[in-house]
């Protein structure tokens, strides 16, 4: 069994989630197994946890998010009339455990306003917190409502009087804002557990597949599958087997394939 990989140039990964990230070190996290039959390869490898609590997958995360930003609003741009960055505060008589509680609801009722008013409204959404804890959220949105509009109804479904509206400043605008609040929000350290650090609208376009590599395919390794017994039985096959990193896994795959 093999367990070094040949040396790739890391701009030919197969996706973007391996460009210059180190390592998630995650336990539990269950083996992939991919296999080449026609080349008779096999690489084992644990995907990253892809947490916002793992600090590795949070910085990918970060980084794709921005990425998703960028494409989504190029999308945008030409179709919407008006492609907006958006920050609403929370009340201020609100503590900020009861700014993070009100907050679900208050935005899910000013959203549906919004898109009674904007058909074509969607949004990607990052919520932030002040010093003293209170929430306040950043949007890119395409509602184009206006900073009156939104002061009006924020305040109208328990949110904070301060809203302001402006221009996006293009795709690179957008990926600029997702990574500067996500950044901060990161920082954070007293968001309950399981908080979505980003929140996208049904229909914000979404950031397309990367394709598998030719001849390759994919599948989990069950939780009752030995993995030095799938080992030993695909060398027994003739397989040539890696066992590595999530990184140096689609480096190999991609050198391989080249």
């Amino acid at each position: 069994m093999t367990t070094g990989v040949p040396s790739a140039d890391s701009a030919g990964l197969s996706t973007l989630e391996q460009v210059n990230a180190p390592y998630c070190q995650t336990k539990g996290r269950p083996y992939l197994k991919g296999i080449n039959e026609t080349e008779k390869k096999a690489v084992f490898f644990r995907p990253r946890c892809k947490l916002w609590t793992c600090p590795t997958c949070a910085d990918i995360n970060k980084k794709l998010w921005a990425v998703k930003a960028y494409h989504a609003v190029e999308i945008l741009s030409g179709s919407s009339p008006s492609v907006n960055f958006l920050t609403i505060t929370s009340h201020e008589k609100l503590s900020a455990a009861a700014s993070l509680a009100v907050w679900p609801k208050a935005w899910s009722k000013l959203s549906q306003r919004a898109r009674r008013r904007s058909a074509d409204f969607q949004f990607l959404l990052v919520p932030e917190q002040h010093k003293d804890g209170r929430l306040h959220i950043h949007a890119i949105e395409t509602a184009g409502l206006g900073s009156r509009w939104w002061k009006d109804h924020a305040r109208a479904c328990g949110l904070g009087y301060m809203a302001e509206e402006d221009d996006i400043r293009g795709a690179a605008g957008a990926a600029y804002y997702v990574t500067k609040y996500l950044s901060k929000s990161l920082a954070a350290d007293v968001w309950p557990k399981g908080f979505r650090r980003v929140r996208t609208s049904q229909r914000w376009p979404k950031l397309p597949h990367a394709p598998l590599p030719e001849g390759w395919s994919f599948t989990p390794l069950e939780h009752d599958e030995p993995l030095n017994r799938t080992i030993t039985i695909l060398e027994h096959k003739g397989y040539d087997v890696l066992v590595l990193d999530h990184i140096e896994a689609w480096e190999a795959i991609k050198f391989q394939e080249d």
